[in-house]
Parts: C-alpha cells; structure tokens; sequence
C-alpha cells in the first residue's frame, strides 16, 4: 500500500527552531520502557537503538530537506512534540550542539567538523506541519501515520503497531474496524497485536510477568521477550480456552479474565522461562509453539509444565503406552542387536567387558520383567476368553 502524501493530510506548515520542537517519549517504536523519559535519555535511545548515522550524514552535507516537513502535534500546553521524524529531529539535536545532546559529545563534536567542513548547510528553521491535538486534523495524522508506519515498505515491529492501534483505540475511542480499514489490514493483524498487546500488558500491570524476567529475548521496540509468540500462541484455541479469551472485534483493554490470571503467566512463563525463578523455557523456538498450545488442553501435560519440565519431556512422559511400547520395544532391540554384531566382530578388552556386564544384566533383568508383565496380561485376556 502506498502512503499519502504528506499534504493530503492537512496541517498548518510552519518553520520553527530545533529547541522549539520536543522528541515523542511516546512513540511506539521505542518501547513501553521509555515512556516519560527525559529528552536526553531519548537522544541517547535513538542513537544507540536506532542509529541516526546516515541521517546525520546528510545532514551534514546537505543541510535539512525542506520538501520533508516534520509532523509535529501542538498540545494544549502549546509544546510541539514530533510525531513523524524523530531521528532527523535527534540528528539535528546533535548537529547543532543542542544542550538535550550533553552525553554524545564525541559524536557530536566529530560531526560538527564535519558540518564545518562543508560550509554548514542550513539545517534550521526547520519545516513542521503542525496539527492540534484534537479535532478532525489530529484524526487525519492518525491516519497518515498508520498508513505509512504499519502498511507501508518499512514498517514498525509488531509491538510498535500493536501500541500505536492500543493508543487510538483507547484515547480516541475509534472502532478496531475503522482502524483496519483506514490502514487498508484485510487479514485481521490488528485484531490479533491489539489482543496481543492487551494480554502481555494485563500480566505486566497484575505483576504476574516482568519482561526483565524473561529469558527469551525478542527484538525492535521490546528487545526483553519476543512479542510475537505472544500473539501467535493466541492463535491456537487450546491456548485461547486455557486463558478464558473470548472471541470479538475489539479485544477487551484486561482480555484475561480474573479467574484465569495465573492460567496466562503459566504460558508465558512456558514460553518465556523465568530468570527470577530459574525456571527454563519449555521450547526452544517458535516452531514448537503449536505443540505447546495443544499441551494446555491436557491437565497431566499442564502439570507437568507447570513443574518446570520441558515441552518435549512433557510429550515424551505422556504417550500413551501403546506408542511408548511400539516406539521404544523396536529401538532398544535395534541398539542391542547392533551392540551384539560389534562385540562379535571385535570383542572388547575383558577390563571394558568388565565394566558394562553388570548394567547389561541389570538391563536383562528389565526386559525380562517386562516381558513377564506382557505376558501376564496377554493370558489374563486369555482365561476371561476360556471362561
């Protein structure tokens, strides 16, 4: 889908100084974590995160592209915080010496030398398009950011949309269809982050997951646990029935019902681990996730994760025995007929043969009972045929 262009979305253009305008400590793409932090902590975020490099390079060069406005929102208060183009805004913050920039001092102190060497090109006034925080305008940007952050040629990870489509839906009361249609989403995504989002954020508020615990890291916005197991585990009913979610159009803001609180952070947990508890993931990667799922519509498999046990342990201990037999019988056959044709063709010294006979006969002495169980049963099923 291609963006509109920026003029289509209305706004009144300005030109302002770089003091003037403020970083969004609320922009999706950074994260839970970093709302409310100073606009220094954001400089130093972008920077590290992000990277502003190339953006600063051109700056540098070639001064601020004018025909690229800034999308700014002015809020009541009258601030001008930036919406659309914080990296150019932060590269400008450090090419200009700005005082938000007092812990980059290397990097800017190399990159004015090089603004300085090209003669300085203009980087400020720099071009906004302002829009008020409420009323028909703030809609229309709603609109282009969506459009151009989660349907467009690069868009944000999914936990960045999933904020964004959680903000809308919350602050401007906007129904889940009309933001999928205004974003042009045909296969339900945003349902599935919104659902996706409100789950982890319930956990997180309960205090029943702490991302910092996690011991599978994710990467993007939210680098502590990989959001996206989140959503697709909630895909699988198994799961879903499991945390008492129910189906709709607009995911409820606490989807978790109370009585199934612990139910939620026990998958999380399994697909997560705990560092705080020293409890291990019980999959090792989102392949498995759709046999995990399954897992949670059988209690013995639930217990038994809830113990710690790992997925595949979990299945293995509960097979039913008719496949623990046909699979295991076949293989332990195998291995002794291979261990017996070895020692024929080349006997081990009598010191090797010393050390493994009595664990072969410890061995001999389990096949033998099991053999005596099975046959045990086998004539059990014969004398209540004769009766």
């Amino acid at each position: 889908m291609t963006a509109p262009k920026i003029e289509q979305a209305g706004g009144t253009p300005g030109e302002f100084q770089i003091k003037d305008l403020i970083l969004d400590n609320e922009n999706p793409r950074f994260g839970e974590l970093e709302r409310g932090a100073e606009q220094s902590q954001l400089v130093d975020l972008i920077i590290e995160k992000f990277g502003i490099e190339d953006v600063i390079s051109s700056l540098a060069l070639n001064g601020f592209f004018a025909a690229e406005p800034l999308v700014c929102v002015k809020k009541h208060n009258g601030d001008l915080v930036v919406k659309e183009g914080n990296r150019r805004l932060c590269a400008c913050i450090v090419l200009s010496g700005d005082e938000r920039a007092i812990r980059q001092g290397n990097f800017t102190s190399r990159m004015q030398k090089v603004w300085q060497d090209n003669g300085k090109p203009k980087i400020e006034p720099l071009p906004v398009l302002v829009f008020e925080e409420e009323g028909p305008e703030a809609r229309a940007m709603l609109s282009y950011l969506g459009v151009r952050h989660i349907a467009a040629a690069q868009p944000w990870d999914s936990y960045a949309k999933a904020s964004w489509v959680a903000r809308i839906s919350d602050e401007t009361g906007m129904q889940v269809s009309k933001i999928t249609e205004m974003i042009g989403d045909q296969h339900s995504t945003v349902v599935r982050l919104l659902e996706g989002y409100r789950f982890i954020r319930q956990l997180i508020e309960a205090g029943e997951f702490r991302p910092t615990d996690s011991q599978r890291k994710g990467r993007g916005s939210v680098a502590e646990y990989p959001f996206s197991w989140v959503y697709t585990m909630l895909g699988f009913k198994a799961a879903r029935d499991y945390c008492g979610l129910t189906e709709g159009v607009r995911p409820d803001p606490n989807p978790i019902p109370e009585s199934k609180i612990e139910n939620a952070a026990t998958v999380v947990a399994t697909m997560f681990g705990n560092r705080s508890t020293g409890r291990s993931p019980a999959v090792v990667d989102s392949r498995q996730l759709s046999s995990l799922a399954k897992a949670f519509s059988d209690s013995e498999k639930v217990s038994l994760l809830k113990s710690g046990r790992d997925l595949e342990t979990v299945l293995d201990l509960t097979k039913p025995i008719e496949t623990k037999l046909e699979e295991n019988i076949q293989e332990v056959r195998d291995i002794l007929s291979d261990l017996v044709a070895s020692i024929s063709e080349n006997p081990p010294p009598a010191e090797v043969a010393k050390l493994h006979l009595e664990p072969s006969v410890k061995a001999r002495s389990l096949s033998v009972d099991l053999a005596k169980r099975l046959k045990e049963i086998v004539d059990r099923e014969f004398e209540k045929f004769d009766e």
